[in-house]
């Protein structure tokens, strides 16, 4: 058996075809690399915006936290003077009585019942009744 001698036309036509292909492989190849860089790109950034998600929720709970703690605190510290107004209005309605005892004793003195006197005592009454008056206490700080 003899081999037919193959047909150089076709030998080229072969080579013309493999070289078609191999340059559309190369094409092919590029643009793989091309969106390869491109995703690496996109893989890189999501990952940076993940770590500052994570960053910022570490932030904000640490902040959230800290809020809490100074809310907390607050309170404490309005109940702290509401307590302290009620006792400066309990020393305050002690005085007034102390006062008020004082002032009857001296109006029972004969020597004290001169209109000048009384109008003395009644001012001094006055002044008592202002100086000690009550704080709001519901409203502290105002």
């Amino acid at each position: 058996m003899t081999t037919p001698d193959p047909d150089p036309r076709e030998t080229l036509r072969a080579a013309a075809s493999l070289e078609d292909g191999m340059s559309a492989l190369r094409t092919d190849i590029a643009a793989l690399n091309q969106r390869s860089k491109r995703d690496r790109a996109w893989i890189v950034g999501l990952a940076v915006s993940l770590l500052l998600d994570v960053v910022l929720s570490v932030v904000v709970a640490v902040v959230a936290v800290e809020a809490a703690q100074a809310t907390s605190l607050a309170e404490q510290n309005r109940r702290a003077q509401v307590s302290s107004c009620e006792a400066g209005n309990a020393a305050r309605a002690v005085s007034v009585s102390l006062w008020a005892y004082v002032l009857d004793q001296v109006t029972k003195d004969p020597e004290n019942q001169t209109p000048e006197r009384a109008q003395q005592i009644e001012q001094f009454r006055r002044y008592i009744s202002t100086a000690y008056a009550p704080r709001d206490c519901a409203n502290p700080g105002k």
